[in-house]
């Protein structure tokens, strides 16, 4: 299945270098400051989600806004939120 969006960048350092190569998905704070504030909305326009990234990159953010002008996602009025369940005794 192919994404909808390009994947993020991920940057290394390696013998004092920094490579940039591509990642599995976006970080949860990029998503947050890309204005993505639930994850399921994000899973539903099949945006990629890396759940153990925790960077944050300009360029990736930049993307997700760019990506995020020209889609807009359908009844996410319907994305219903978790129950949370009270203990037992």
């Amino acid at each position: 299945m192919k994404d909808a969006i390009k994947r993020g960048i991920v940057k290394t350092v390696s013998n004092g270098k920094v490579f940039s190569r591509d990642a599995r998905g976006y970080s949860k704070k990029e998503l947050m400051q890309s204005g993505v504030t639930d994850i399921r909305v994000a899973r539903k326009i099949n945006i990629p989600i890396d759940p153990f990234r925790k960077s944050n990159h300009e360029e990736n953010v930049e993307q997700l806004k760019a990506f995020l002008k020209t889609k807009t996602p359908k009844n996410t009025a319907k994305v219903k939120p978790k129950r949370v369940t009270k203990p037992t005794k």
